[in-house]
């Protein structure tokens, strides 16, 4: 093959101290201690700050249409006041490990929040902070009201969550009296998989208007057995497993009380 006139032949090849210079400009060398350092093993690798905790208790609150903005406040000050207590304080540090808490809300089965991610409280300070950032959060729904949506959503989290050997409890708080049975299947899935579920139904039994001359109070305290009996029925299950009624929203906060020191303490009993 002959070669055309003024080719100027072949380019020349980098030499290897010309690739060396540009491996340096791309990566730079590794120098001192991270030089010699493998990278961790497995076994190596933190462990889940909530793989030693007592309890994992996901708080589930009803946050629907038919709670009012009033109503709303009442409950978040009902937390605040709850993370904020001497004897929670105490039932607190009284478990090893701390424990795993996180608060979701809900109304429609498309409006189930995570409002505070898990957190581990193990003393006054954390545990405050816990109940201060409940507080404060905004709303974030006024739908309808899914319970059974909520409590697969909160079986999820804690079936998907890394709790070695913690109990695993759903506290849910809800003013509502019916979902004509959906609730039960969750219910069962739950407590399948380890789960215990205590309720903490709010009766609001505040007049809505007068019918036919007659004063007609909220639904769910004219149910068979009152809204109490709904929950006992149907949503609570599982290993010591409890409802706490509420007689109104103004009791809310001492009702919220009782029910964390049973599940705090439960051990104990």
């Amino acid at each position: 093959m002959r070669i055309p006139a003024g080719w100027p032949g072949p380019k020349p090849c980098r030499t290897l101290t010309q690739l060396a210079v540009l491996a340096a400009l791309v990566v730079p060398p590794l120098t001192g201690a991270s030089a010699m350092t493998p990278p961790p093993t497995l076994a190596e690798v933190a462990p889940s700050p909530t793989s030693g905790v007592a309890l994992a208790l996901v708080l589930l609150n009803d946050v629907s249409k038919s709670i009012d903005n009033d109503e709303f406040e009442m409950i978040k000050n009902g937390y605040r006041a709850a993370f904020s207590d001497p004897d929670i304080l105490a039932a607190v540090q009284a478990n090893a490990g701390g424990i795993a808490i996180t608060y979701v809300e809900f109304s429609g089965k498309d409006e189930i929040v995570t409002v505070k991610e898990w957190s581990v409280i193990t003393d006054e300070p954390s545990t405050r902070a816990f109940g201060d950032a409940v507080a404060a959060a905004p709303r974030s729904s006024a739908g309808n009201t899914a319970l059974a949506a909520s409590l697969r959503q909160a079986t999820y989290l804690l079936t998907s969550g890394n709790f070695g050997t913690a109990r695993k409890v759903i506290d849910i708080a809800s003013d509502h009296a019916s979902d004509f049975g959906r609730s039960a299947s969750a219910r069962d899935a739950a407590v399948k998989a380890g789960i215990t579920i205590n309720a903490l139904p709010i009766v609001d039994d505040h007049p809505l208007g007068t019918i036919n001359g007659q004063l007609t109070y909220s639904a769910n305290s004219q149910r068979p057995g009152g809204i109490a009996n709904f929950y006992r029925r149907e949503i609570i299950g599982g290993d010591g497993s409890f409802v706490v009624e509420a007689r109104d929203y103004r009791a809310f906060s001492a009702a919220l009380k009782r029910k964390l020191l049973r599940e705090l303490l439960a051990r104990r009993f």
